[in-house]
């Protein structure tokens, strides 16, 4: 999927982070997906749901850098998800 310059085996495991934000040259993005897809769907759903309220909080901070690495992981989260056929999408903003 992503290619590497070091063998799949030297990566080290990841565990679950809190919040899922993933840097745009991360090397560690094959063991993150690879641990994501050996994770439950309803927690791949709650990961999600944390890195999306942590993005709100970055985009009230004006912390643009820190915005777009969780954005990266909630699309990594949904394409994951979708994969296995469940879709992640934020509720529904009310207005009023």
């Amino acid at each position: 999927m992503f290619a590497s310059s070091s063998p799949a085996s030297d990566l080290r495991p990841v565990p679950v982070p809190r919040v899922l934000a993933l840097a745009e040259a991360d090397p560690q993005r094959p063991a993150v997906e690879s641990m994501l897809m050996g994770l439950a769907l309803d927690d791949l759903a709650a990961l999600h749901d944390r890195t999306r309220s942590a993005a709100r909080a970055a985009r009230a901070a004006d912390d643009m850098p820190r915005l777009f690495d969780l954005v990266r992981g909630m699309k990594t989260l949904q394409r994951i998800a979708g994969a296995r056929g469940r879709l992640l999408m934020a509720p529904p903003v009310r207005q009023g």
